[in-house]
Formats: structure tokens, C-alpha cells, sequence
């Protein structure tokens, strides 16, 4: 009877793929991606890495943001490949003014799709500052991008449909609650009960390379806990699941793909290397 009850419970999680790794790599040519498996039904969710792309030193090679230096038609090539790999325009990509703030938007109209494509900002612009996207549009995919902040994306189901949030979390970004502002806005967005959570913490600088000062230390520590905290060095992606789970998201529906950025060349580190390029959290419903 044991034996078949390993049997049973193996064939269990096989079916349900809840022996799968949450996340997996993958590689189109010379893009390299990394892909969350747990997204809700109809979500596609990817991290992307440095490589595949046309930037030169010290943006090589897939830079995708267009305020670090890099010459613009080579972010502009850039965005080119990545969208061709998923079949769509990068003038639909929707890139928010990010500014370390906790500021989330929901992209809801059309008309909006694409904002921030070109790079160029506009007192016109909806998502300026704005540090998360939600949306429920179907492609309408949301790009925000990093090095070393910690990228969130959140997937839910709620009556039929598929949403979708997409959050840039540094430091100050997670004391003033950027992550719970991106719970929250999907249940407005919603409108109704959310049936399904989950949520990824794609690659950001670990506890191992990011120190502060101690007066930000001991904040950091008042705000998330002491296990948040080793000496001086932060631990931003327990304080992004901690925001999650006291938002709702439950403990084994958060994902981690336990990437350093400052440690892995594959990524971009603003921490490790100043003036550098920003890799992306991808994501759209299809």
C-alpha cells in the first residue's frame, strides 16, 4: 500500500506539474530568456538576460532601456528582435516612467498600448511616474526593466478572464509598498473576487552584494523584519514575497528564480557595473 501511494502521488504531480521547476530557460537564436511556468492560464511571463542583442560595451549586447546611454537605434533593434520572437510590434510594447516610486497604473485602453515604446517622454504620458502596469487587455504586452531591482510579476484569474501585473521593486519602492499597490490594483482592475494567484521574483541583486548603510539597514529591518536584514546587506526579494503573502498571494504560489544580478555576467548590475544596460520583465496575455 505505501509503495502505491507513491506511485499515485507521483502520477499526481506529473499530471499536475507540480514536479516542474516554475521557471525554465530558453533560447531563440542568441536571445536567452527565462520563462515562468506558473502563470495563470493565457499569461506568458519572461525575464530576459543581456544576451542577443546589437548594444556594444558596456550595453552588450540586448540592452532594452533607452535612458542609459546606449545609442537609440540599437535599443530600438533590440526591442525589434525581442518582439519578433513573440510576434508582435514593438510599438505595442507599454514601458512606464519608472521612478522608485509606488505609483501602479492599469493599462485599460487602447489607445494607450505602446506608450513609452519610443523611449521619448511627453507631459502627455499616463504612466509617468508609474512603477507597475496591470492589465486585463489581451496583447498588450507590458515591459519594465532592471539591474538589480527586483522584478514582480503577478498573474490571477478572476470570472473567466486573465490579468495581469508587471512591478519594478527597488529598495525604496518596497518600503512604500509599490508590491501591495500592485495586489491591489489588480482586484480593482478585476472588479470581482480574484480566483487564482501567482506570482514570480524573477533575477535582482541578492543579500550578497547589496549593502547599504546602516541607518537604511536598520530601516529596511523595521519595515520587513530582521531576517530581511544580514548585517548590512538588504534582502529585497524576501521583502517583495513578504509584501506578496500580506497581500494575499499564497506562500506556494510565489516563485523565485534565485538569480543574482550582480553576481551572474548573464544579466545587467547597475550595483556591479555603473553605466550598463537594463534587462526586462515581459508579459502579456494572450
Amino acid at each position: 500500500m505505501p509503495a502505491l501511494f507513491v506511485v499515485m502521488n507521483d502520477l499526481l504531480k506529473k499530471y499536475l506539474n507540480l514536479d516542474r521547476d516554475p521557471f525554465h530557460r530558453e533560447e531563440w537564436g542568441h536571445i536567452d530568456l527565462w520563462e515562468f511556468d506558473r502563470a495563470v492560464k493565457g499569461v506568458r511571463v519572461y525575464f530576459t538576460t543581456r544576451s542577443g542583442g546589437v548594444s556594444e560595451h558596456p550595453y552588450r549586447s540586448l540592452n532594452l532601456g533607452f535612458h542609459v546611454g546606449d545609442a537609440r537605434e540599437r535599443v530600438i533593434r533590440n526591442r525589434e528582435l525581442l518582439g519578433g520572437h513573440f510576434g508582435f510590434p514593438p510599438e505595442r510594447l507599454t514601458s512606464p516612467r519608472q521612478r522608485h516610486s509606488d505609483v501602479v497604473r492599469e493599462l485599460g485602453r487602447e489607445q494607450d498600448v505602446g506608450d513609452g515604446a519610443d523611449g521619448r517622454e511627453s507631459a502627455f504620458s499616463p504612466f509617468d511616474p508609474c512603477d507597475g502596469l496591470v492589465t486585463s487587455m489581451e496583447r498588450a504586452p507590458l515591459l519594465l526593466l532592471f539591474a538589480d531591482c527586483v522584478p514582480v510579476v503577478v498573474t490571477a484569474r478572476s470570472g473567466g478572464r486573465s490579468l495581469v501585473a508587471v512591478i519594478h521593486a527597488g529598495r525604496a519602492g518596497l518600503v512604500a509598498g509599490v508590491v501591495a499597490n500592485g495586489v491591489r490594483r489588480l482586484r480593482e482592475t478585476a472588479a470581482a473576487e480574484l480566483e487564482k494567484l501567482t506570482a514570480a521574483i524573477g533575477p535582482s541583486i541578492g543579500p550578497c552584494c547589496y549593502e547599504v548603510d546602516a541607518a537604511a539597514a536598520s530601516a529596511f529591518a523595521a519595515r520587513f523584519g530582521s531576517e530581511a536584514v544580514q548585517g548590512r546587506n538588504l534582502d529585497l526579494r524576501l521583502a517583495a514575497r513578504r509584501e506578496l503573502e500580506r497581500a494575499g498571494v499564497g506562500a506556494g504560489d510565489v516563485h523565485l528564480l534565485d538569480i543574482c544580478t550582480a553576481c551572474d555576467q548573464d544579466f545587467y548590475s547597475y550595483r556591479r557595473d555603473g553605466v550598463t544596460g537594463r534587462q526586462g520583465a515581459l508579459a502579456w496575455i494572450e
